[in-house]
């Protein structure tokens, strides 16, 4: 028989109910019952905004409230509006909602069938599980790319037939028992009313969880054999372990060279940091994310029980307290006996012993965590640093490693002395001598210390906190000023004690001591509105009140060289500030002095002086005038060292005594009389009566120039010229820097040279900088070279032929110059342009030649040479006169000409006849061709023959007759 699981049972129930809720209900305004079947919910994202009042039968009316009959749908419905989201309820079944109108007191109800939604598959690698996990929860694998639709979650769970039985637990698979593999699992949600059932499938991969082992301790103790433990492989420590992890080294022992290594020393271990706990950890990492990566410690542990005393520096007077403190890395209860001694640590000297026995320390135990000692006050009678230390420990028990130490220390005290001098001081200090401070070392200090004190006034009951006060100590001794005034006149007694610093013999200082304060003087003081020209004196009295006696006070006013008085007064006080207007109207022009004094008579404490007295000088019309000189002084200064550079004290001064020289005329800083001058600047002076020390009303200035001229620059100082050149001083590269360069013909002294003087070749000229006739001392010299090259000579024949095709190079060779030189033309006497040898020969051009030293390049004179080309010899160059031509415009022989006549006969001339006897053409050099046209008429001549008469008008030769042939 089928088993009905118990689900099912109460869903039937609940269908029943619903039905029979449905069937009989009726309402008014709150419509009436209704109920419905949702089966793919997930299907339909409008079933987020479901609207149950639209699901209401009969005739609703709105403003009433709904509720979810099911608590647990209460997120999902919107009690305002209706508006239930069905993706928010994951739980298949029927679920009912209460419409409740207040207007009418009714209800109704709308019930969903509402079909199961079992998530998606997931069976492509998105199910994983690590197999150290007991409790997989598989619904974290139902998928879906939704993020507002979960699967629901009344469902059942069920291993599919290839996977083992016996470890799934509801939703839960214990992927530790089933271990590493891959399983299947089916979740479904059953069929309600029309809705069938649903499944989905979820294929889980569970991953091999990583394993480091479980690890062993190992404990030594120091007092073992470290050689036995110097290859120690940290694996031998570790069980059922994987074997694929790294090994960290917690502690920075630096035995691993890198993660792979597990090899340790524990020998060097102990010899590099000594008794402790090291810890190693050795890690597995994950195949898969899903799993997390594990850890094994493997803990080396050299243990060790030791103390150490413990005694806080501190005063002789005080008792000695001596603490030991442990360590005890074991925390085990331990006893022994102890000896120990104190000794001069500077001396080495015994100062105590003592015996304790029956010791315990406990660490579990708050009374036995450490160990008390007292001695009594002046156990140690001298101040100094002291070494306390076992020197025998005995019947030990509870130590694990059967070894108990008791470490020394050291450790100060003490004796710091205190006095005041005297009774009766200066100023607002109380000087207190500070004496036996030791340092760190137990030695006298010659240290500087920053202190904090208390000073207590005992008679009036008031107190001072001082903070930061520093105090230098010289072998032990220093001075610590107190400041008393503002304590009351009757303070007398005092008691000082320092609280800072708190580590050093400063802490032993609780001094009462006697003090008192001179008394203020009486501050006497003269005020003159003007010590030169006075027109008002003031006395000034500041005195302290007295109330054992008063002050006399008087005034005299007498002239400068004696003390005869002109005017006094005097008057008698107990105390106060004053100020009296000392009579001086009746003065003449003169040099006087004021003379203010008191005498006082009280009884006060420490009262040392009982007079003062106060004298000033002062003038009548005492301002000398102010010196006179000229507004603008120029000074020349060459920047030689042999020569003084000028200084304030070389401005010419026409009159005036006691010069005070400025920078401006508001300046109340004196300057230097050997205090060089700048060019540019002015300079203020006043004049002082020698007698009064007053000085002139008025500053007197000069503008001060100051020429400076330097050595003459060059970028060439023994310069080459050429002959052609005709170089003059003016050609000379030299550079003045401010002034103008001048010339002369010496190194020193000689004769100014004007710079159109033409240079010499081998002479050496002088030039230097000149700034308005302050010229600088030292001349640059310039040292002349001027190179020639001959003019060229012409030794050929100057008649030619142009037909020969002449150019410039066939005249060199007829041309005598050096043999060091080449030659250059020119188309000008001067100047011009340069013309290439090659050019060919005119007739009637001028044509001018140089030499060129190749070494110098320097040119010499030009040469002209001027040809002529006419001188050709007809027989040489077959001469001839054509017999005919052909006018017929094809370019070929249209024209009648003699040719090279004009070069042969150049004042030739040519007539041309017809067989009439008339003259039809006549041409010379300007029109050597005939084109077959009557030059007279401009008729076109007939084939045929023609004459001509051809005249040399050369070497009297006589002219000749002939004919031609015209053809066409």
């Amino acid at each position: 028989m089928r088993h009905i699981p118990l689900k099912k049972i109460i869903y039937f129930i609940c269908c029943f109910s619903s039905f029979f809720l449905v069937n009989n209900t009726y309402s008014q305004c709150a419509g009436s019952n209704n109920s419905f079947t949702i089966c793919d919910k997930e299907a339909n994202a409008n079933y987020q905004t479901l609207n149950l009042f639209n699901k209401l039968n009969g005739s609703p009316q709105t403003g009433g409230v709904w509720k979810s009959n099911n608590p647990l749908n209460k997120k999902a419905l919107d009690t305002t509006s209706g508006i239930v989201n069905l993706w928010k309820i994951n739980r298949f079944g029927t679920h009912s909602f209460t419409y409740t109108n207040l207007n009418c007191n009714e209800s109704a109800t709308v019930t969903i069938n509402l079909g199961g939604y079992p998530g998606e598959d997931n069976i492509n690698g998105g199910a994983n599980a690590c197999s150290n996990n007991t409790k997989v929860d598989l619904y974290t694998f139902l998928d879906n790319n939704l993020t507002d639709l979960n699967a629901d979650i009344n469902g059942e769970w069920e291993e599919a037939t290839n996977t083992p039985k016996g470890f799934l637990d509801g939703q839960f698979f214990n992927a530790q028992k089933a271990e590493a593999g891959t399983y299947s699992f089916t979740y479904t949600v059953d069929d309600v009313v029309t809705c069938s059932s649903k499944f989905a499938t979820i294929l889980l991969e569970v991953h091999r969880a990583p394993e480091s082992g479980t690890a062993e301790d190992l404990t030594i103790c120091k007092t073992e054999d470290f050689s036995l433990y110097t290859n120690i492989d940290l694996f031998d420590q570790l069980s059922e372990e994987d074997t694929d992890g790294i090994w960290f080294d917690i502690d920075g022992t630096n035995q691993l060279s890198d993660s792979f290594d597990s090899t340790i020393n524990i020998q060097e271990i102990y010899n590099n940091f000594g008794s402790g706990i090291y810890k190693y950890d050795y890690t597995v990492y994950q195949t898969h994310g899903v799993c997390k990566e594990k850890t094994s410690t493997v803990t080396i542990s050299i243990p060790e029980i030791k103390g150490q005393f413990q005694v806080n520096n501190q005063c002789l007077k005080d008792p000695l307290l001596i603490e030991i403190l442990y360590t005890n890395t074991n925390k085990d209860e331990i006893t022994y006996n102890l000896d120990y001694e104190i000794i001069n640590s500077n001396t080495n000297d015994l100062v105590y012993t003592g015996t304790i026995n029956n010791i315990t320390n406990d660490p579990n135990n708050p009374l036995y965590i450490k160990t008390a000692i007292e001695l009594p006050a002046n156990t140690i009678n001298k101040a100094g640093k002291y070494t306390v230390k076992a020197t025998k420990i005995s019947n030990v028990n509870g130590v694990i490693c059967n070894s108990l130490e008791i470490l020394e220390n050291q450790f100060i005290i003490y004796d710091t002395e205190i006095s005041i001098p005297k009774l009766c001081f200066d100023g607002i200090n109380a000087i207190i001598t500070i004496s036996n401070l030791v340092d760190n070392n137990g030695e006298q200090s010659n240290n500087t210390y920053s202190i904090n004190y208390i000073i207590e006034d005992l008679i009036n009951g008031s107190s001072k906190p001082i903070k930061n006060q520093e105090i230098t100590f010289t072998n032990g001794t220093g001075l610590l000023p107190v400041d008393i005034s503002s304590f009351p006149e009757n303070a007398i007694d005092y008691n000082l004690k320092i609280d800072s610093p708190t580590n050093s013999g400063f802490i032993c200082i609780d001094f009462n001591f006697s003090a008192a304060l001179i008394p203020e003087d009486i501050q006497l003081d003269i005020v003159i509105d003007n010590v030169c020209n006075t027109t008002e004196i003031k006395a000034v009295i500041d005195a302290p009140i007295i109330t054992t006696g008063k002050y006399t006070i008087e005034y005299i006013v007498s002239e400068e060289s004696n003390s005869t008085a002109i005017t006094n007064n005097t008057t008698i006080l107990t105390g106060g500030i004053a100020n009296y207007n000392v009579d001086i109207s009746k003065l003449e022009t003169g040099n006087y002095k004021v003379t203010l004094k008191s005498v006082q008579d009280d009884t006060s404490r420490c009262r040392a002086q009982f007079e003062f007295e106060k004298t000033a000088f002062f003038s009548i019309n005492g301002n000398p005038v102010a010196p006179t000189l000229d507004a603008n002084q120029t000074f020349c200064f060459n920047s030689d060292p042999s020569t003084n550079e000028p200084k304030i004290s070389d401005i010419i001064v026409n009159s005036g005594e006691n010069l005070t020289w400025y920078e401006n005329n508001t300046s109340t800083i004196p300057l230097d009389t050997a205090t060089f001058l700048i060019d540019g600047e002015d300079y203020f002076v006043t004049s002082s009566d020698s007698k009064n020390t007053c000085i002139s009303l008025e500053r007197s200035s000069v503008v001060i120039k100051i020429n400076k001229p330097s050595i003459i620059t060059s970028n060439n100082i023994n310069p080459t010229f050429c002959t052609i050149d005709k170089a003059t001083i003016a050609n000379l590269d030299a550079i003045a820097n401010k002034g103008s360069v001048i010339w002369y013909d010496s190194l020193t002294n000689g004769n100014l040279l004007n710079e159109t003087t033409s240079l010499e070749d081998g002479k050496i000229y002088f030039a230097v900088e000149s700034i308005d006739g302050c010229e600088f001392t030292t001349r640059l010299p310039f040292t002349i070279t001027i190179l020639s090259s001959p003019k060229p000579e012409y030794t050929g024949s100057k008649l030619l032929c142009s037909l020969d095709n002449l150019s410039l190079f066939d005249l060199e060779k007829d041309i005598v110059t050096d043999n060091n030189s080449n030659l250059i033309w020119y188309d000008s006497l001067q100047g011009g342009f340069e013309i290439n040898n090659s050019d060919k020969l005119q007739e009637n051009v001028n044509y001018y030649v140089a030499s060129i030293n190749s070494s110098s390049n320097c040119e010499g004179e030009r040469l002209l040479i001027s040809v002529d080309l006419s001188k050709c010899n007809p027989e040489k160059y077959g001469f001839y006169i054509p017999d005919g031509f052909s006018p017929n415009g094809d370019s070929v022989n249209d024209l009648y000409y003699i040719p090279n006549i004009e070069l042969f006969y150049p004042d030739y001339s040519l007539e041309i006849f017809n067989r009439y006897g008339l003259s039809i053409f006549t041409g010379n050099k300007s029109a050597p061709s005939w084109d077959g046209k009557n030059n007279k008429s401009g008729n076109v001549a007939t084939s045929g023959v023609f004459f001509y008469i051809l005249n040399y008008n050369k070497d009297n030769l006589k002219p000749i007759q002939g004919r031609l042939y015209l053809s066409k």
